[in-house]
């Protein structure tokens, strides 16, 4: 296999889609200098501050994994139904409740 292992052991993931048949582990070593985000310190001016905000939330924006339509759709699917079933569940709760309530107040 082509996985490596970063300093502390542990698989790092490459952040990209996988290709079938090929590992979704990087071969690169975790570096400390890259594990916090982009930041600029000290500046004054707040329109730069908020400026350097937008640019740094394009860039983490760009380094998502976007999920492909089919994906979007199962995972859709996926919440319809749970929601489904809760829905059901709690229902069902509530009008077992309700005629317990009845029954309690008609006996």
């Amino acid at each position: 296999m082509s996985e490596e292992r970063s300093s502390t052991g542990a698989l790092r993931p490459s952040g990209k889609r996988q290709i079938t048949g090929s590992s979704t582990v990087s071969k690169s070593r975790a570096r400390s200098a890259q594990s916090g985000p982009e930041t600029v310190g000290g500046r004054g001016n707040i329109f730069t501050q908020i400026v350097d905000y937008f640019r740094g939330v394009i860039a983490e924006m760009r380094k998502v994994i976007w999920p492909t339509w089919r994906q979007m759709g199962v995972y859709t699917g996926v919440v319809l139904l749970f929601l489904i079933v809760v829905i059901g569940i709690v229902s069902g709760v509530d009008f077992l409740a309700g005629k317990g309530v009845e029954w309690t107040l008609t006996h």
